[in-house]
């Protein structure tokens, strides 16, 4: 048991999280530039009068649901979710480090009960062979499974967090929390106090 709280430690688990988070933010932005490239290659088309046909408005509609599921967890880790400090601010370290937990916390029930969703989705999908009423005709389960990863992607993001400061909190230290899962604004403000 000591040998792996040592571990667990050691880890730079916010570093960690971020790289993730980070290449699923890049991966969410690149499916974005790729969807406007097939939507203008498409008015090209269009205009020059070639006959190709790139279906940029259904393949842009799966892309921007996927972009937004992987998006998501790089928006928590970075601590970019809205939360409502009207107590925030005037709450102690300790309290607001609960605050901080309680509001990861809320966030993974979300990610994990989005995350269910989109798997129980995609599994229908799949039994019924579902397909769109478009001429693309490939199967939904397609598109839909890799949306279904980037929401389980952000329920694992959120889930680290959360053991993350849960584990911080344990150990005594409310600072920390604050520091990797707390409000932005709440630091810089208190940095500036200083």
């Amino acid at each position: 048991m000591v040998i792996f709280r040592k571990k667990v430690e050691n880890l730079n688990w916010h570093n960690t999280i971020g790289i993730v988070a980070k290449y699923s933010a890049r991966l969410a932005g690149l499916t974005i530039l790729a969807s406007a490239g097939l939507v203008s290659l498409e008015v090209i088309f269009r205009n020059l009068e070639i006959n190709i046909r790139l279906y940029s408005f259904e393949l842009t509609n799966y892309g921007f649901a996927c972009a937004v599921a992987f998006a998501l967890s790089y928006a928590t880790a970075q601590r970019s979710h809205i939360r409502i400090d009207l107590f925030y601010r005037f709450a102690s370290l300790k309290t607001k480090a609960l605050l901080d937990i309680t509001s990861i916390l809320i966030i993974f029930f979300l990610a994990s009960g989005m995350a269910y969703y989109a798997w129980k989705v995609v599994i229908h999908s799949h039994k019924l062979n579902a397909k769109p009423n478009t001429t693309l005709d490939i199967p939904l389960a397609i598109p839909q499974a890799i949306w279904a990863v980037g929401l389980t992607l952000f329920s694992l993001v959120s889930f680290s967090l959360l053991l993350r400061a849960i584990f911080l909190f344990y150990r005594g230290d409310a600072l920390r929390v604050r520091d990797e899962i707390g409000l932005i604004s709440d630091k810089s403000e208190e940095r500036q106090h200083d």
